[in-house]
């Protein structure tokens, strides 16, 4: 009976951690599809409501769920409260920050530094342009992204469980 126990408890672990690496891929593509979604948001504040950039950011922030929304909202305080310097300052030193809590991969955060560099310093139309090739490159980073996690998010799930059923085998 111990044994039992025992080996039900070696495969649920190693299962578990295989799923957990799994969701690593999910998440990246979730992040991915928020910060599309963000960018655009700003679009839209920037072309039709006129918005202030750090009004922006922070509205936006607060409407996108998770960890994404929150370092927008919290970019967007910092910049009302004049903090950072420029808003690719200011960004880079957001991302450091946050990195723990992201899911993102360095090429993404690229695409974001920048565009960081671009927003604010030019005339409405410029910054839209900047936007939708942020986008763009963040739709292709997405599509990757999920690649992955199908791909990849599938095998750690089966290589958690057949490693546990290994070691319980081994082990007996």
């Amino acid at each position: 009976m111990i044994k039992l126990v025992g080996s039900v408890m070696i495969i649920m672990a190693a299962a578990g951690l295989g799923f957990w690496r799994a969701t690593t891929y999910s998440e990246r593509a979730r992040q991915l599809n928020q910060l599309i979604t963000a960018l655009q948001m700003l679009e839209t504040e920037i072309s039709y409501g006129a918005t202030p950039l750090p009004e922006a950011l922070s509205r936006i922030g607060r409407r996108i769920p998770g960890p994404i929304g929150l370092l927008l909202d919290e970019t967007g305080q910092r910049l009302m409260r004049g903090e950072g310097g420029s808003v690719g300052l200011l960004l880079q030193s957001q991302f450091e920050q946050w990195s723990p809590r992201l899911s993102l991969q360095p090429q993404d955060r690229e695409i974001l530094l920048t565009f960081g560099q671009t927003l604010g310093v030019s005339d409405r139309s410029d910054q839209l342009k900047h936007i939708r090739l942020a986008c763009t490159r963040l739709a292709a980073e997405e599509s990757l992204a999920r690649d992955e996690r199908d791909r990849l998010g599938k095998m750690w799930r089966y290589l958690g469980v057949l490693t546990g059923a290994a070691a319980v085998i081994i082990m007996y």
